[in-house]
């Protein structure tokens, strides 16, 4: 009775961390041929989703040597899904191209690491461009212009996130906009003058305006749906800064660069409790209850399907001025210093 009795709570055990990790590895951008499926050995992940582009590290454990010659060979596209207790299946990297591959043996095992960023860096960002954009053209003129230039085709409304109502369509006083260097280059320029920050999430452009506390009412960030957080949700406290927040969730693929988060189902603060369910910085606390969103401005997925790995890392802004600098000032020191 007794070693039954064992046998079955270590059963119970494994299943309640059930953590499964899908890597599939193609020869081509969309479609082709399947060269590696992943599934049964270990793989573990860190997918970065950070401003301009995203860039990822998978992990591969004892890949035999043909396989690895494979990978090294020609223009290889990386693809990852996840899946928890036999749930949901998030897609967290699709087609990322392989940019690097280190081999190493550290006994017992064989360790193949491959180094990859979003397609679109290859196929779109690094491209050349020389156009003029005339007629006094607004945001949206001189993005389409720059993205169809490069193949990418027309941006539709709803890859601008958070602009405020109007912003898109105000002509440019200049009549005519020149758009030189490459793709990512031209993009930059604008990004200066909008205030906002490019992301590329599968294959795709996002652009998210980073509103100052004088944008916040012309926006759509206290109407859009938001992805609200709570206590089962979390790895470790929110860290609430000055107009900034780091949280640490359970893996949650679908939170996206732009992702408006929501915090106000964690602002539960009791006198007696062992810990804070917040860490405050500075004692940095004013009217939280009604200012707990958030834009996502950085993500880092990370997890394996062999350690307890398996969480979500976000860098969040929030809408408000802080002491001593605006909103997308703090924004640009804090991925400065990342």
């Amino acid at each position: 009775m007794i070693v039954i009795a064992k046998h079955i709570l270590t059963t119970r055990l494994v299943l309640e961390i059930k953590q499964e990790v899908y890597l599939e590895v193609w020869d081509a951008p969309v479609g082709g041929r399947l060269l590696l499926d992943a599934s049964g050995l270990r793989v573990d992940f860190d997918i970065r989703h950070i401003p301009e582009f995203s860039r990822a590290t998978f992990t591969i454990y004892n890949l035999n040597e043909k396989t690895i010659r494979g990978l090294m060979s020609g223009d290889r596209y990386v693809t990852l899904k996840t899946q928890l207790h036999g749930g949901r299946v998030d897609l967290l990297a699709n087609r990322f191209i392989i940019n690097n591959a280190v081999d190493e043996l550290t006994l017992p095992d064989r360790i193949t690491k491959l180094f990859c960023f979003d397609q679109t860096r290859t196929t779109f960002l690094e491209k050349p461009i020389a156009v003029p954009v005339r007629g006094n053209p607004t945001l949206v003129n001189m993005m389409d212009r720059l993205l169809y230039t490069v193949g990418y085709g027309k941006t539709r409304r709803e890859e601008f996130k958070s602009f405020p109502q109007g912003l898109l369509d105000i002509p440019s006083k200049k009549p005519t906009r020149h758009l030189n260097g490459n793709a990512q280059a031209c993009l930059r320029k604008l990004e200066g003058e909008y205030n906002f920050t490019t992301y590329t999430v599968d294959g795709r452009f996002l652009f998210m305006y980073k509103p100052d506390i004088k944008d916040v009412r012309r926006t759509d960030l206290y109407t859009v749906k938001p992805i609200e957080l709570r206590t089962v949700d979390m790895r470790s406290n929110p860290k609430i800064g000055i107009a900034t927040c780091i949280i640490n969730s359970n893996l949650n693929g679908s939170i996206k660069p732009t992702s408006i988060i929501d915090l106000s189902k964690l602002l539960v603060v009791a006198v007696d409790a062992e810990e804070q369910s917040l860490q405050l910085v500075d004692q940095y606390l004013v009217n939280l209850k009604e200012n707990s969103r958030y834009q996502s401005f950085a993500i880092t997925h990370t997890g394996s399907n062999y350690t307890a790995e398996w969480s979500t890392r976000i860098t969040g802004l929030s809408p408000t001025r802080g002491k001593l600098m605006p909103t997308n000032n703090w924004a640009s020191a804090t991925y400065r210093r990342q």
